[in-house]
Order: C-alpha cells, then sequence, then structure tokens
C-alpha cells in the first residue's frame, strides 16, 4: 500500500470491504475490473467487521446511518487500506473526513424485486397474496410503497445475509420477500422478469444498484487508477441521487426513492417520499447531465414545497423508523 504522498499509479493496492458475501463479491467484481484495465496490478482484499453485521438486532434499534460503511470508511481514513468498495445506497451523505467518492463502474439493475407469490408480473404477485400475508422487508421507503399497493398486508423486520433471508421465504416463514435486484443478481440467484418491480413507480433507493469506490481525495493517483473502470453516466446519476436524499434526509431515516436515468447528455430523475400516515409525494425534472448535483438538489426542493417538509417533521418525530436494508 501506497503512502498518501505517492503521485504514481501504485502496484498494488489494498481493499477495504464488508466480510459479507455480497460485499465480498461486489469487492471482488471490482478488483477484477481494476486486474483487467491494469495488468499486473496487485490486488489484497481487507475484509472489516461493520456494526450492522455484528448487531442482529431491528434496524431501528440499532440506530444512526453507516452501518455497513463506517467501519469500512475508517480502514482508508487510518492508512490500513487504500480504497472501499460499498454498496452505493450504503453511504451516508457525508463521507469521513478527507475521503471521496473517487469512482463509480457501471450500475446493475436499479429496481427492487419481489420473491415469493406468484404472477406474470411483480405486480400481480403482491395482488395475488392473501389478506394479512407476512412481508419481509426492513426498509422503510419498501414498507411504504407496499402500504400504496395493498395496506392489508403486513410487513416485518427482515435481517440476515440475502441466502438466509431466501432461506425464509422458500420455508414460508414470510409468504414473500422485497429485494434488491442488484444483490441476487450479483450472488447468482435464478430471478425472471415477472420479478421485478418497475422502478418508475416503486422507486428505488438513492444509488441502488450501483458501487462506489471510496478513497483519500487528496491521493490523485488512486482517481487516476479507479477512472478506467468509472462509468460517466452511473456517475453522473448516483451524483443527482445523493444530492436528493441529501437536501432532504438531514439527520433521520426517511421513506424515500430516487432514480435517475442518463440518457445522451440528459438526464431525468424520478423521486419517492412516504408519508407515515400514507400516501407519497412524487415528483420528475429534467436537464443537463453536467448538472446532475444542481438537478438533485433541485428536485428535492420541489418536494419539498409539494408537502415534503410537513412529512419530514412528522418523520423526525417517530424515532422508530428502519434504515434501507442491503
Amino acid at each position: 500500500m501506497r503512502t498518501p504522498s505517492s503521485s504514481s499509479i501504485p502496484d498494488r493496492l489494498v481493499v477495504a470491504s464488508r466480510g459479507s458475501r455480497l460485499a465480498l463479491t461486489q469487492t471482488n467484481l471490482v478488483a477484477d475490473l481494476l486486474r483487467r484495465a491494469h495488468p499486473g496490478l496487485e490486488v489484497e482484499i481487507l475484509e472489516v467487521s461493520t456494526k450492522g453485521d455484528r448487531d442482529q438486532r431491528p434496524f431501528a434499534d440499532i440506530g444512526g446511518k453507516g452501518l455497513f460503511t463506517s467501519e469500512v470508511e475508517r480502514a482508508v481514513i487510518e492508512g490500513r487500506a487504500d480504497i472501499a468498495v460499498h454498496s452505493a445506497k450504503d453511504l451516508t451523505a457525508e463521507l469521513g473526513s478527507g475521503c471521496s467518492i473517487i469512482g463509480i463502474p457501471s450500475r446493475a439493475s436499479r429496481s427492487d424485486v419481489v420473491v415469493g407469490g406468484t404472477g406474470d408480473t411483480a405486480e400481480e404477485r403482491l395482488k395475488g397474496l392473501p389478506p394479512g400475508a407476512v412481508i419481509g422487508t426492513s426498509s422503510m421507503r419498501r414498507r411504504a410503497l407496499l402500504t400504496e399497493t395493498r395496506r392489508d398486508l403486513e410487513p416485518v423486520e427482515f435481517r440476515g445475509n440475502l441466502d438466509t433471508r431466501l432461506e425464509k421465504v422458500a420455508k414460508g416463514v414470510v409468504s414473500a420477500a422485497i429485494l434488491a435486484a442488484a444483490g441476487l443478481e450479483r450472488l447468482g440467484a435464478a430471478l425472471d422478469p415477472s420479478m421485478y418491480l418497475d422502478p418508475e413507480w416503486w422507486v428505488p433507493a438513492p444509488g441502488q444498484g450501483a458501487l462506489a469506490i471510496e478513497g483519500l481525495t487528496e491521493r490523485t493517483e488512486l482517481r487516476d487508477l479507479v477512472r478506467s473502470i468509472a462509468d460517466p453516466a452511473t456517475s453522473a446519476e448516483v451524483a443527482t441521487e445523493r444530492a436528493f436524499g441529501a437536501r432532504l434526509e438531514g439527520g433521520c431515516t426517511v421513506p424515500l426513492g430516487c432514480s435517475a436515468v442518463v440518457t445522451a447528455d440528459r438526464i431525468t430523475v424520478t423521486s419517492y417520499l412516504g408519508s407515515p400516515n400514507g400516501g407519497a409525494i412524487r415528483e420528475r425534472l429534467s436537464g443537463n447531465v453536467g448538472d446532475a448535483t444542481d438537478l438533485g438538489i433541485e428536485l428535492a426542493e420541489a418536494v419539498l414545497l409539494a408537502g415534503g417538509e410537513a412529512i419530514l417533521i412528522e418523520i423526525e418525530a417517530r424515532p422508530s423508523l428502519a434504515v434501507e436494508e442491503p
């Protein structure tokens, strides 16, 4: 591992990662991209235990953001790793001191999927469930969207790694579960088109499906190294979504979604903010790719003007809200 003062592209890289199977799979994807882009580059993965992995209580009981990223980020800050790989949606709006996102590879699916139930579409899978059916999800965003779809279903806390959660569905512990497609795809799970929810209505979490590479801002040689595997379109999308989330979320966790899509030199961004009392605010804007961050902020301001400020105040008074699950 090179020192922060080095200006040349390193020949050895230490990459910090959560120790879960999904996190290591994702980190190895990045490592393989870097090896292909830089033949001869030696990449070592440093596994880091995170609070979110160690503490299996409901997210609301643990509290706070950065449950799956803070310790991984600390490895970079302390110099034990050169870079860290995160699921972009897990990253807090404000990164650790001296850190920045230095690269984002091409995005996987941003959609949520319904695991369980039957039907030709994911929406039919949900509509076909019996009244009172138990649905596994620890995400407040997914719970709010589920309430809009069917108020008679019962969402329950759904912790554990993806393999454990899939096993709970197979054994009938829950009738169905709502999960991120990207994680299942990366682990090679068998998915079919009928499981995917429409991301234009079932708006995903900011950054969902994307991987973020974090490093010390001053280490410009790492930014040069990672640039070879970064995807400009995905980078603009995630910048828009993170700007939206940062403007709305403040210090609390809210049931919000944001999905930006780049087409040529234009970017269209769709947002969702759910209310604890039911209902939601949905807004959409389009603009130039070069204005990605500003567009995210502008969209957040539109949501606030449409009643989002009152929703945020109400949510702030409810400390039991959960965080977005992996």
